[in-house]
């Protein structure tokens, strides 16, 4: 008995002994002499910075926003290109916008074919708003697929079952190495039915619900909304032949489209009082883009050629909705160059002179 004792106890004390030494073997101090820790990866290549050349060719743009009730902007793009290393680049930066935008996050299901066969895209390590492809020798034009998935609530995505508010920057992939005004871009749009539309680029043709714009830049297609829907009332506002200015006026009722004569003459006055007052004007002609909604959200953005504003209806003491032409002039009709409103208070009466047209229509700036 005491022998075998003996013989267990020892075989324990072995057991610790070994236990021990493995637990050493595992402490930080033994790591630190065994293994180096985790290493950096090595950086994928910067993305070719962008240089005043042009881009050869001219890409096929196609947006098809018919899909209003999900909510599904579908994307195809044809972009000319040669045998090589490609990088395709999202729109990082936005007109207005003070920080990288976050509409990548509503960026989807890109596929990318050439001759009918699938073609592999690698996302950047770094920089999310990039993708890369090696084109294959013999290729020389991209198919390009993807959606952008508008955000549900309206009041976020400007997206209704009447009214859609199409912004070409989140629309569109890009070649690198280019500045975007040496980019040309061949643009269309496929609307819902019997939908109306209004935007600053030129109209080419019109076949039903289909839209295809003249050729532009890029830069110019990207500072170009487009607002369409379902009830559309335009104003000519222009001086004359030199000056073409327009307010087009989208509702969720056709009653809401509804225009004074004298709350028209105010916006009449503003383009006029501006002219006399910059003398000059660096549009081909301007688009005030006015949205009056219950549904779609509110709007404020300035552009080149034109500008996005939209507000809610107005209800008057009295309990009246107040039509969109009285809502546009006294609440929210933005100018490029100006965070000031159209306001009643300010502008006054028809007879109002510079000192208003400079608040609310400080777009034309020398």
């Amino acid at each position: 008995m005491s022998r075998s004792f003996c013989d267990r106890r020892s075989s324990a004390t072995l057991f610790f002994v070994t236990l021990s030494g493995l637990l050493l073997g595992l402490s930080p101090a033994a790591n630190t002499q065994s293994y180096a820790g985790p290493q950096p990866t090595t950086l994928p290549p910067p993305i070719a910075a962008p240089a005043d050349t042009p881009y050869p060719g001219t890409i096929t743009l196609l947006v098809d926003i018919s899909n209003v009730n999900d909510r599904v902007f579908n994307v195809h793009e044809t972009i000319p290109v040669q045998a090589g290393k490609l990088t395709l680049l999202y729109p990082e930066w936005v007109p207005g916008g003070h920080a990288p935008s976050s509409a990548i996050a509503h960026f989807a299901g890109l596929v990318v074919t050439a001759n009918g066969k699938r073609i592999n895209w690698v996302r950047d390590r770094v920089n999310v708003w990039a993708f890369h492809i090696d084109v294959p020798q013999g290729i020389s034009s991209l198919e390009v697929n993807f959606q952008y998935l508008v955000a549900i609530d309206p009041k976020e995505g400007r997206v209704s079952s009447k009214f859609a508010d199409l912004p070409w920057i989140f629309t569109v992939l890009y070649p690198s190495g280019h500045f975007s005004r040496r980019i040309q871009v061949a643009p269309s749009v496929r609307l819902p039915e019997g939908w109306k539309f209004a935007t600053a680029l030129e109209v080419k043709s019109q076949n039903g619900n289909e839209v295809q714009f003249r050729e532009t830049t890029l830069n110019t297609l990207l500072d170009s909304p487009l607002y369409a829907g379902v009830n559309y009332k335009r104003l000519n506002l222009s001086t004359g032949y030199h000056n073409h200015v327009y307010l087009d006026l989208f509702a969720d009722k056709p009653a809401d489209l509804e225009v004074t004569q004298e709350e028209e003459q105010y916006h009449r006055n503003l383009v006029t009082e501006a002219e006399k007052l910059f003398n000059s004007q660096h549009y081909e002609h301007y688009d005030f883009l006015f949205s009056l909604s219950d549904t779609v959200g509110g709007e404020g953005l300035e552009h080149h050629q034109s500008s996005e504003d939209g507000t809610v209806p107005i209800t008057s003491p009295t309990g009246r909705r107040e039509s969109l032409g009285a809502t546009c002039w006294r609440t929210n009709t933005r100018i490029r160059g100006t965070a000031s409103s159209a306001v009643q208070p300010i502008c006054g009466r028809p007879t109002t002179t510079y000192p208003c047209a400079a608040i609310c229509y400080g777009y034309m700036r020398a």
